[in-house]
């Protein structure tokens, strides 16, 4: 399977759903941005004819809802293509696992978002959380001050070890309905795949 995302950040929470789902990576693009993947969705979508394609993107506030966004594409998914959209970015997703979150940046849980989801902007919900983690944790997700960055010098460095390390996905599915359905679109994917491959 190929594998599509905006930025490396968001690597640890898609092969998790690919181990769970129980699909091989064999490539991982880091397309740099939303911009270059919906310049090149077409060409993705083309590529998912002969083997898994899935590309994940944050929605942002790209549209009202997932559903609208795929509309707006006017793409007809060819065989093997999935395009999954976290809403309304991979930090809710990071959000979703609330006992994990807190206990990797030593905060109470009580502060974190329990509908990751419909936070508008989950980075800076994130941000907001992290304001009252450990010390070194701050230093390491907040900007300094003065600083004109808006996450921290170790931002996405500490989302890909929480992915790697503290991350679950089962607790963080409870939570989050777009990690619910990317979960279960990736196994149907999986499911089909191997009967596909089994028959050959």
């Amino acid at each position: 399977m190929v594998v599509v995302v905006e930025g490396d950040t968001d690597l640890p929470f898609v092969r998790r759903l690919a181990e769970d789902a129980g699909l091989g990576i064999t490539t991982e693009i880091d397309a740099g941005g939303k911009g270059t993947i919906d310049r090149e969705l077409a060409k993705y979508n083309n590529a998912g004819r002969s083997i898994p394609w899935v590309v994940v993107r944050d929605l942002d506030t790209d549209a009202p809802c997932a559903g609208e966004f795929v509309m707006s594409r006017k793409l007809k998914p060819t065989r093997w293509f999935r395009l999954r959209l976290a809403v309304r970015e991979v930090e809710s997703w990071v959000l979703a696992d609330a006992e994990g979150l807190s206990k990797f940046i030593d905060v109470d849980a009580k502060w974190i978002p329990t509908a990751p989801d419909v936070e508008r902007d989950a980075t800076a919900s994130l941000l907001e959380v992290a304001r009252r983690a450990s010390s070194s944790f701050r230093r390491k997700l907040l900007p300094g001050k003065g600083s004109s960055a808006v996450v921290g010098p170790l931002y996405e460095a500490t989302l890909i070890e929480f992915g790697e390390r503290g991350w679950d996905l089962q607790r963080a599915a409870m939570r989050s309905p777009s990690l619910r359905r990317a979960q279960t679109c990736m196994r149907k994917l999986a499911h089909e795949w191997h009967s596909f491959i089994n028959r050959i």
